[in-house]
Formats: structure tokens, sequence, C-alpha cells
């Protein structure tokens, strides 16, 4: 069974299929093959700091090494909040309704977007389209798979489709004309420099 993005507008569902954005897809691309001397592709690898292993393309997402050199398994890391906590893992978002909250454009353009996304509709409601085409944007909340951080997705529209951008949101504090200048008066004068010593 496919994949699929389903969202809720009002209660209304819409289901996409989708598929990942990235400069191949958007842009011509080259690739070189290095070959060895019997014009076979080589194949890149790098051996560990005590040269006793050496490690091969997609090794090092099927398990870590701890500080004693021990062997461990994906499936035994946890994640940690900033404070050193166990956190919970949030499970995939893939084909199970999640709520539309329409957003200001500045809540995307404070996110740093990660992945881009282009959907094919299978289901769409037809309140959802005539907002999109009105050039609404929906926030809602996505994992492509369970991990320990649920993201951020924006669900939006334009001429060349409908798209969902992940992405980090990012409080940035302002300055403002009237703010009080903030000192810090436990300096040490003693620190700076003398150029009369010079």
């Amino acid at each position: 069974m496919a994949r699929t993005i389903v969202v809720s507008l009002d209660g209304n569902e819409s289901t996409f299929a989708f598929s990942r954005l990235d400069r191949k897809k958007l842009y011509p691309t080259k690739k070189r093959i290095p070959l060895d001397a019997d014009g076979e592709p080589c194949q890149r690898a790098s051996l560990t700091e005590d040269g006793s292993m050496l490690v091969t393309s997609g090794m090092t997402g099927q398990a870590y090494f701890d500080a004693g050199g021990r062997w461990v398994q994906s499936s035994e890391l946890v994640g940690l909040d900033s404070e050193g906590n166990p956190v919970d893992k949030q499970p995939s978002t893939l084909g199970v309704a999640q709520a539309l909250t329409e957003v200001e454009p500045d809540a995307l353009l404070d996110a740093a977007t990660t992945s881009v996304y282009a959907l094919d509709p299978d289901e769409l409601d037809g309140e959802l389209q005539r907002r999109l085409d009105e050039g609404a944007i929906f926030r809602f909340a996505f994992n492509v798979r369970a991990d320990y951080h649920l993201e951020t997705a924006y669900l939006l529209a334009n001429d060349s489709g409908t798209f969902v951008l992940l992405g980090d949101t990012y409080d940035v504090p302002w300055c403002t004309i009237d703010a009080p200048v903030v000192t810090d008066d436990d300096d040490d004068d003693d620190d700076e420099l003398d150029f009369e010593m010079f």
C-alpha cells in the first residue's frame, strides 16, 4: 500500500501521494564514476583510526560505536532532550489524518526549510483546494517515520503544483529602538588594553 499524507480541514479529509524534491529532479546532473585498473567501478570506504576495520557506505547507519568501542545497535539508541532526559518516540503521521491550521506567510518565513515534497492529490476537499488557490498556507505535524522529533510541515500551492515544506521554526529575538541598552556592570577594567604601555 502506498504511503500517503492525510490532512483534515474542518473535518473534511484530503489525501495526497508525495515524492521528495531534490536538485536531481529539478536540474540536470552528471555522475562521475571512478574506475579501477580493470575498469570496474570503485566503492568508497574508510579505515577506522586504528586501521582494524574497513567502513563502507551504509555501515554507519546500521549501528554505532560507544566511547569504549562497543558496537551499539540502532535499536538501543534513545532520544534525549536538552537536559538529558529521555523523550518519547513520535509515531509516523503517514496515513493518519493531521489537522490543518492556517498560518500567515510570516510563519513560513520564520522556518528553516529542510525538505520539500511535491504532492499529487488522491482525494482533495473542494474547500481546501479553494483556499490553497487563494494563497492560504497551512501548518500540520509531520513524520515520515517514527523518530524522536516531530517535524512541522507547511502545505501550500502555486501554479506549479501543491507542496509540503518541512522545517524547524526559530524564535528570533528582535531589537527595538526603545529597548534599553543592556550592560554588564561586573566587567573588570583590568582586562582592557593600555596602549601607553606599547
